[in-house]
């Protein structure tokens, strides 16, 4: 899933996605590939994430990595 992906997914929350958070939790998945998740794809990621935005911050956090992982997909939201 892409992060333009990631921020319609986040509105079926019913919160603003925050753009420049996904684009942080990705920004090595040109150079890892897949394995860019074990990278801000976390517990810590949420606890900054929470740092900065509150709630929906991690939140969104956890959103997303639940679409990364399968378990909300395109088919949930388009």
């Amino acid at each position: 899933m892409n992060n333009k992906d990631h921020c319609r997914a986040i509105k079926l929350l019913g919160q603003k996605p925050h753009r420049e958070l996904h684009a942080f939790m990705d920004a090595y998945s040109k150079e890892f590939g897949w394995g860019h998740r074990l990278l801000r794809h976390n517990a810590q990621m949420m606890d900054f994430a929470k740092e900065i935005y509150g709630e929906d911050g991690e939140r969104e956090v956890a959103f997303h990595i639940a679409c990364d992982m399968g378990i909300v997909t395109k088919d949930d939201f388009f």
